[in-house]
Parts: C-alpha cells; sequence; structure tokens
C-alpha cells in the first residue's frame, strides 16, 4: 500500500510503499527500507474512516490509508478507543440521551449556580466603574438629557425616595436619573451600582402616576437586590467557554446555529431574572402597604405598546416574558391583596 511520508518540523513529503511482514512495517521510499516495530511508532485512536497518522520512531510522519491488517496492527484487537465508541449501537443510542442531559446539566444548572456564586464576590468599586462605563456608552449613543421639567423629576424623585424610607435593602444607596430617549421608548433600567434610569418616554406613557412609577422603581431595585447585572455578565462569559469547550472551534452553519442556541440560552437567563425582579416588587409593594395592582397597571400600559409587535410563538427568543403572563401574576398578589383587606 501506499502513503505518505513527511520529513520532521517540514511540509515535503513523499510516496511511500509500505507492508507488514512478520509483525513490522515495511517502510520503502526507492532508496532504502525501513523496518519499525509496534512499540516504535505511536498513532491517535482510529476516527472513521479517515487515514491512519503514524509517528514513526525518528519524528517522521506516515500517513497511510487505514485497512483492516493495518488497524489491527496498530490498534490490537480491540481496536481504537473512539472506533469502538463510533461502531457500538449502545453507545451511539446512549449518545442521543447523555448529550442533551449534558447541555442541559450545563448550560441549564452549573452555569447559572456559578455565575450566582461568582457575582457574589464582585467588588462594590468594580461595579461602580462597570455601571459608570454603561451610562456613559448609553448616554453617548443612545440618552441624551431629560426634557421633564425640573418641578417633575423632583416630584418624581421625591415619591421614590419616600419607598426606600419605607422598605429594607441590602443595597445602601439608589440614584435616580431621568434621561430622553427616542431609540429606547418608553423604558427603566438598573446598573449594578444602584444607578436606576427613568426615560421621559416611560414617565409620560404611565401619565406620571406616582403610584405606578413606584411599583416599577421597586422592579429596577429588585435587580440590584438580586445582582442580576453582575450574574448576567458571568453568564454569558461561561456559556461562551462552555461552548468552546463542547464544540471546539465551529465554522459556518454550525456557528451560526450555535451563536442563535447561546443567544436562547441567555435570554433565558434573563426572562428568571425579570420573574425574580417582578415578584421582589410585588411582594415589596404588600409589605409597604401598598397596592400591587400598580404594577400590573404599569404592565398593562406597557402592553399597549407591544400588542401585534410580538408573538406567543416566539416567547422563547424574548429577553423578558410574554407580558400577559406578567400581568396575570401581579392579579395573583392583587387579590390576595383584596381578600386580606376583606378580612
Amino acid at each position: 500500500m501506499e502513503g505518505q511520508l513527511f520529513q520532521p518540523g517540514s511540509a515535503q513529503q513523499c510516496t511511500v510503499t509500505c507492508a507488514l511482514r512478520d509483525g513490522t512495517l515495511v517502510v520503502d521510499d526507492g532508496e532504502a527500507q525501513r523496518i519499525y516495530r509496534r512499540n516504535e511508532v505511536t498513532v491517535q485512536s482510529k476516527l472513521g474512516n479517515l487515514p491512519r497518522e503514524i509517528t514513526l520512531g525518528n519524528g517522521m510522519l506516515l500517513v497511510l490509508p487505514g485497512t483492516l491488517s493495518l488497524d489491527k496492527w496498530l490498534d490490537g484487537n480491540k481496536g481504537g478507543r473512539l472506533s469502538f465508541l463510533e461502531s457500538n449501537r449502545r453507545v451511539i443510542v446512549g449518545s442521543f440521551v447523555v448529550v442533551p442531559l449534558l447541555l442541559y446539566l450545563v448550560f441549564g444548572k452549573l452555569i447559572p449556580a456559578m455565575a450566582l456564586h461568582f457575582a457574589a464576590f464582585v467588588p462594590m468599586n468594580a461595579k461602580v466603574v462597570a455601571s459608570e462605563q454603561t451610562l456613559t456608552a448609553l448616554d453617548y449613543s443612545a440618552l441624551s438629557p431629560s426634557e421633564l421639567s425640573a418641578e417633575t423629576r423632583q416630584s418624581i424623585s421625591q415619591g421614590f425616595k419616600d419607598v426606600l424610607r419605607d422598605i429594607r435593602t441590602q443595597h445602601q444607596h439608589f440614584t435616580v436619573l431621568f434621561r430622553h430617549s427616542d431609540i429606547m421608548g418608553p423604558n427603566a433600567f438598573a446598573l449594578p451600582d444602584g444607578t436606576i434610569v427613568f426615560t421621559d418616554q416611560l414617565v409620560e406613557l404611565v401619565s406620571q402616576n406616582q403610584a405606578l412609577l413606584d411599583a416599577i422603581f421597586l422592579h429596577e431595585i429588585g435587580h440590584v437586590e438580586h445582582n442580576h447585572s453582575m450574574q448576567l455578565v458571568a453568564e454569558s462569559l461561561f456559556a461562551t467557554v462552555g461552548f468552546s469547550l463542547l464544540f471546539g472551534d465551529v465554522s459556518g452553519a454550525v456557528e451560526a446555529f450555535f451563536g442563535v442556541g447561546s443567544s436562547v440560552v441567555h435570554n433565558k437567563f434573563s426572562q428568571a431574572h425579570e420573574w425574580e425582579a417582578d415578584n421582589f416588587a410585588l411582594t415589596t409593594l404588600k409589605e409597604s402597604h401598598r397596592d400591587p395592582a400598580a404594577f400590573k397597571q404599569a404592565m398593562e400600559k406597557l402592553a399597549t405598546l407591544m400588542s401585534g409587535s410580538t408573538g406567543e410563538e416566539m416567547s422563547w427568543f424574548q429577553s423578558h416574558p410574554l407580558i400577559q403572563q406578567r400581568i396575570e401574576n401581579a392579579e395573583g398578589y392583587s387579590s390576595t391583596n383584596d381578600d386580606n383587606n376583606t378580612d
């Protein structure tokens, strides 16, 4: 059989004739014959029908087409480990169960647990730096100074101070900022250091209703209290590393597929965070003797913007839970509050 012989550290190659004789491999390059015993060569496990790459004792690389006799000489009667795995029916069938289970455990359990542990040890000065950089970037690209009157901003801020006075939080300091944004529209978001930003458009959407703004404010406090921003950063980092370790360097359609998969994973994490922040706001509203129905009303205001823009079939790709589900969740808290008031 013919093969290709490569010199050590060089791309130069020559065609050689090889044969198995008396338990040895004979390599003939036309000028001389070299004889190798099995313990004088190294080889990787057989993989499918790929050629066998054999490293000879003098460092040269010999590439030969796989044959039954060569495979037996190289791997023995049992064959290589990879060859065994790819030809064993039980292993193949079992992989259809093990691989999805492994992905679920890694991305559904291990990565969130690692992110939760990692986020708890991020120092406050790092959160401050991250928040300042994020806000600076947003001020440059998507936000502009608020167009609300100073009196309106002061009145809303005083309402938020009243909320903070009535509740207990682990985070010591919150700062409320107002911005105008045609790009982001009605929105509010929390940064890791406790800075909470409201857009003018959101304030106008709820008609400057302080009760509705308080409910949204508590939702954003929930994100800060549960350290969601740092968890999301850690989840993104660990998920990227996990994909690289599990799937290696992929490209083309496979790379595009796993890119979508990674996005879905991150959105799932974000949905979990939103539910946690929602429930924090609803619970805190009740504990501070405020009406949880305010949160439901705020969600209904947002629902007027989303009607017809998203479908149930796209819910898995949304970073937030479906708005109707959030409204129904808030209704549960509101009905409980009404029952308590009746008693």
